[in-house]
């Protein structure tokens, strides 16, 4: 997604300013000022203008799979080219229209704020023209873009001129799946646009002052409150949200603020979200007494949990859960104790098939506990998730080395595991052949020399990296019975995982590599 400076443009429907404060003229958008027939009619373009072969359609397809960067050098390939990947350039847009988005660029609010005004009332008027407005699938409305560390602010200022513009042409996107709004006031005019919506995907974050009644659109996946700031504050009692279209919802997402505003909604329709298999929460404190006891027809189809683990055992109860998280999403609080874990664990049902873990210790009698308690356990995962907490967005990377190696036994007896992810701080330089030898040491000597959280010898700067173990089903008695297995050994494939970290710049979604928040903000500036 980007942000451009963006020529006006006007139709019928909508009046624009009169002027235009553009420095200089955009050539790279020559092509709507022209007269051609629309890509979504189907209609080619005259034979002889450029040299591409494949038809229209095929390229439409193609161009799906290409990254958003690229789209714009494909554009000045040719005429036709660009005719073909500007309404796909189009399909995602940022917009920000709030005061903090000037204090953030250093800019003088009282000197700026008109001229940025103007600018942004000129962009919300061309993405709504009827050339623009049929190929924009994705919409982001917040005062910081995707990725920006902006955990900590709690006063967001809208300019209400934009949002009141963008509020009242909302309803034209017909086209759009994705929408987030991001403490963006909720009007009577935004609940009337929101009404008119159906979506894939929408998103809300709310402030603590909003009240009343609130449509959703979401049609597949719902997400409310995710911000894990600790200023922010849980909305009212009396702010409720009305599902638009709730038998169709597949995976609700709340953080710590919207957790509870979520339940409440999700006891409305106590046989209606037949199609939610995937629940996500979150809570500052993990006490169950929080959260109002949910009927046994409510979620009846739940297989996906992924919250806090004292919240667990009330959402599998009476449901068929396959997949449990036991660490949330939203709130660095991610680990407990074995102790407090053992006797939540039987509670999630003998059906769980991937279990992720944060824990402080593993010790014997919580993988005895795992053991008894999922017969059919596939996969476990112990702090793999620690690298979710880094600020600013991540790159998964991933090194596989070209041999298989084999290990001792490493699990109880009876215990079968397909895969097992640990969570660590390989010890050793960077190079493939040291992490690959860390890596198979710390699975070779899991549980006796794991430390889980790495705490004794945590460097901040140092990555964290997901050690993951594929067995591949084979085994052989060494006959020795040294080993920790009883002397047998497992053949796998070991594989790392890693995140490569990055601030989302607000320059046409630049990325800057940085470990640490201020390293990036002095790049930004």
């Amino acid at each position: 997604m980007t942000e451009l400076a963006l020529p006006l443009m006007t139709q019928p429907l909508l009046v624009a300013p009169a002027h235009s404060l553009r420095k200089k003229h955009s050539g790279f958008l020559k092509f709507w000022k022209k007269s051609r027939p629309s890509i979504l009619d189907g209609i080619h373009t005259p034979v002889g203008e450029s040299t591409l072969i494949l038809p229209t359609e095929i390229w439409l397809d193609i161009l799906c799979f290409v990254p958003h960067e690229a789209l714009g050098p494909l554009s000045r390939i040719c005429k036709r080219m660009r005719w073909i990947v500007l309404p796909i350039y189009f399909r995602s847009q940022q917009i920000f229209p709030f005061c903090e988005t000037f204090a953030f660029r250093r800019l003088s609010l009282n000197k700026h704020l008109a001229a940025y005004q103007e600018r942004a009332l000129q962009r919300v008027y061309f993405l709504s023209s009827d050339s623009i407005v049929p190929a924009i699938r994705e919409l982001f409305i917040s005062p910081y873009p995707p990725g920006y560390n902006r955990r900590h602010r709690v006063v967001h200022t809208p300019v209400m001129a934009v949002i009141e513009l963008l509020f009242n042409n909302l309803p034209r996107f017909q086209n759009l799946t994705k929408l987030v709004l991001q403490f963006t006031p909720c009007s009577d005019e935004l609940r009337m646009a929101l009404s008119s919506l159906r979506l894939d995907y929408f998103e809300l974050e709310v402030s603590s002052t909003e009240m009343g009644d609130i449509p959703i659109p979401a049609g597949r996946e719902f997400r409310f409150n995710c911000s894990t700031s600790p200023n922010q504050r849980s909305p009212s009692q009396d702010l409720s949200l009305r599902l638009l279209f709730p038998k169709s919802i597949e995976c609700m997402v709340a953080g710590p603020t919207g957790t509870n505003t979520l339940t409440h909604t999700l006891l409305f329709y106590p046989s209606g979200l037949t199609s939610l298999t995937t629940l996500d929460v979150s809570v500052r404190s993990s006490i169950p007494a929080l959260l109002p006891p949910l009927p046994t027809t409510t979620v009846p189809h739940l297989t996906s949990y992924h919250g806090p683990a004292g919240l667990a055992p009330s959402f599998a109860r009476n449901r068929t859960l396959r997949i449990a998280r036991l660490w949330s999403s939203h709130s660095v609080s991610a680990v407990s104790a074995p102790w407090f874990l053992i006797p939540i664990l039987p509670q999630l049902g003998s059906t769980v098939t991937t279990l992720e873990l944060g824990v402080t210790l593993v010790s014997s009698a919580l993988l005895e506990t795992i053991r008894d308690a999922f017969p059919s356990l596939a996969v476990l995962s112990i702090n793999a998730h620690l690298d979710a907490f880094y600020p600013g967005s991540v790159v998964r990377r991933v090194i596989v080395p070209s041999v298989p190696r084999r290990v001792p036994a490493i699990l109880p007896a009876g215990m079968q595991l397909q895969r097992l992810r640990l969570g660590t701080q390989l010890a050793g330089d960077t190079t493939e052949q040291a992490l690959f030898d860390s890596a198979h040491e710390a699975i070779r000597t899991f549980p006796a020399d794991y430390d889980p959280t790495s705490w004794r010898r945590w460097v901040v700067d140092r990555p964290w990296y997901c050690v993951e173990w594929v067995s591949t089903g084979a085994s052989a008695a060494t006959g020795t019975g040294d080993e920790p297995g009883g002397g047998t050994l497992q053949d796998g494939t070991l594989r790392i995982e890693y995140g490569e970290h990055y601030f989302q710049g607000f320059e046409r979604g630049e990325r800057l590599s940085a470990l640490t928040v201020d390293e990036a903000v002095k790049r930004m500036a």
